[in-house]
């Protein structure tokens, strides 16, 4: 098999792979593909194809990166999404093990899960009651009432 087959099937690849996922990153090395695709093409060789895969990936980021952020912002998409611990701030919580007044640890459920928990209002919660949650300490949440 011809190395240009070879360029061109990894840019395929890294374009389905940028469509399923949306990195900025694969898209670049996409086109440094690309541009080692066309140096193999006229019969260079593979120091010149290395170094065109490095050059034109930089160039990528460079390049489209910011485009592909501010087109993201546009939509919406960039600014909207929250994930991980971050999607479950603002988030209401049921206590489903009580929270103490004095700084120490209940469980409350969000989504299913249970997570465990502290006051951060100076309250305690009984199991059953609604609270909100405004941040978290590593895999502990923080909550206050919902007033």
């Amino acid at each position: 098999m011809e190395s240009w087959i070879l360029w061109l099937i990894v840019t395929a690849v890294l374009i389905l792979i940028e469509l399923f996922t949306g990195m900025i990153a694969t898209f670049c090395l996409a086109f440094g593909c690309l541009l080692a695709m066309v140096l193999t093409l006229f019969g260079c060789g593979i120091e010149w194809q290395l170094g065109a895969l490095a050059i034109g990936t930089v160039i990528a980021f460079i390049a489209f990166a910011p485009l592909i952020r501010r087109l993201q912002s546009r939509r919406g998409k960039a600014a909207t999404e929250v994930s991980n611990m971050d999607a479950l701030k603002g988030r209401v919580a049921e206590v489903v093990e009580t929270i103490p007044s004095d700084g120490g640890f209940g469980r409350v459920r969000v989504d299913g899960d249970r997570w465990q928990a502290r006051s951060v209002d100076g309250g305690a919660f009984s199991v059953g009651d609604k609270v909100r949650v405004v941040g978290y300490d590593s895999i502990i949440l923080d909550v206050e009432s919902i007033n």
